[in-house]
């Protein structure tokens, strides 16, 4: 996976948006990878030194010093979201050429694991007529959790499985079954890399 940079630039304070942008301004200065960035390293440090003044100015200052320290503040923002834009484009995803422009790279997620599997509590009887409640022990990362009923042992060679549920909630209501009859149920987590092992079987019986 290609690496990329993190430009999350709205929960940066005015005074480390004013770090980056001194930073990745001495990071482009000569450097070979990015030759022409389109606004040039003198530019962002006349910039940041005129954002100094600003900051300064608005610390416990009129109003009307603080409208100029956001204007100034935009100001730097635009401008390092162009500058990351050409970064992008000339590092195609290069992370040593990113790493050099001084920006922070963003985190690369790592490969999606095997879901694990649910553990099934007791069955209840709701008291009305052909319910049973379910529920189930949580899973990491699971993305849905798909419920199963038959009719058949478990324990039988190849029992013929139904799926009655999909909900992202670790609680299911299974209606419409014959009061008293047993019934068994599973329960298999879905994530990334799709469906995994169903839970052991439950047994369970309705009103």
């Amino acid at each position: 996976m290609k690496a990329n940079i993190k430009l999350d630039l709205k929960s940066l304070t005015p005074t480390r948006l004013l770090a980056l942008l001194r930073h990745v301004a001495t990071s482009l200065d000569g450097n070979p990878a990015f030759p022409a960035p389109p606004v040039s390293p003198a530019t962002l440090i006349a910039m940041a030194d005129v954002f100094t003044v600003a900051i300064l100015d608005a610390t416990a200052g009129s109003r009307q010093s603080k409208l100029v320290r956001n204007d100034r503040d935009a100001e730097v923002r635009a401008a390092l979201r162009h500058v990351a834009d050409y970064v992008r484009m000339m590092a195609q995803g290069d992370e040593s050429i990113l790493h050099s422009s001084g920006f922070q790279l963003a985190k690369v997620p790592g490969a999606p694991q095997p879901i694990g599997t649910p553990w099934m509590r007791p069955a209840v009887m709701t008291g009305r007529d052909g319910e049973v409640q379910l529920s189930w022990s949580g899973v990491v990362n699971r993305r849905t959790y798909q419920v199963y009923m038959t009719k058949e042992l478990p324990s039988l060679p190849d029992p013929q499985w139904t799926l009655v549920g999909i909900t992202g909630k670790i609680t299911h209501m299974v209606t419409g079954l014959e009061p008293y009859k047993p019934y068994w149920f599973c329960v298999s987590a879905v994530g990334a890399l799709g469906e995994g092992i169903k839970s052991k079987a439950i047994i369970g019986r309705a009103a």
